[in-house]
């Protein structure tokens, strides 16, 4: 608790005082710093962990040399380890400590175990032990399809779908050429750079978006088909 107070004026006449608290409203500017000091205490339990022999992270590169344990972004951490009761009893004990200390709390429900090449009774009992979901390949992180064969059309659906309806959204009917332009540019290039940025698409899925963009910018519909000037 602080001992400032403050007051507010409403119509010229001040309110009551009151005190001020502790903690930041959510949007506040410095509330992602402030959680990235506390999830900073994460990553310190993680390395405790490892060094403890007590946390097997996921061997990469070609031998195996670089151990992956934890991945943060924003306030969502993916988490990465060997099959084995000893990784499942640990992360547990972490991330209940870590509740404990920065009084920060982890959504189990909203959690997800995931596993690869792991057989589904084993994956089952895991899930339970640690109160998530059970996933599967393939699965959405980051709103990026994880797992799937970008070669696959199949993959790039969810993608597709999501353009679909953004622009069902967007009436073209009361939009000018400039300003569908406009929205081409700057909002749904932008998406599509995001995923090229890490998957290449086959040909189909280009030439699929590129019909989809331009029947857009000539104020074509499904109801209402119109020629496309290249």
């Amino acid at each position: 608790m602080g001992t400032t107070t403050a007051s507010i004026l409403v119509n010229d006449n001040p309110t009551y005082e009151f005190k001020m608290e502790r903690g930041l409203r959510q949007g506040d500017p410095l509330s992602p710093f402030l959680f990235l000091l506390a999830a900073e205490g994460f990553n310190i339990l993680m390395k405790a962990m490892v060094e403890a022999q007590l946390y097997n992270g996921y061997g990469v590169v070609c031998n195996r040399e670089v151990r992956l344990t934890h991945l943060p972004f924003a306030d969502d951490t993916l988490l990465l380890g060997e099959k084995s009761w000893l990784n499942v009893c640990s992360m547990r004990a972490v991330l209940l400590l870590f509740e404990e200390m920065s009084g920060l709390k982890v959504n189990f429900h909203k959690s997800m175990l995931t596993g690869v090449n792991v057989n589904d009774s084993w994956l089952a009992d895991t899930a339970l032990v640690m109160n998530c979901k059970r996933g599967s390949i393939l699965f959405v992180y980051l709103g990026l399809p994880i797992g799937g064969d970008s070669r696959k059309l199949g993959v790039w659906k969810p993608f597709i779908d999501r353009i679909v309806a953004r622009l069902s959204s967007w009436n073209n009917k009361f939009l000018s050429f400039g300003g569908r332009l406009i929205l081409l540019k700057s909002v749904l290039s932008s998406l599509l750079v995001y995923f090229l940025s890490f998957f290449k698409a086959p040909v189909g899925i280009i030439s699929l978006i590129e019909s989809i963009f331009k029947r857009f910018f000539w104020g074509g519909s499904e109801d209402n088909k119109k020629n496309c000037l290249d």
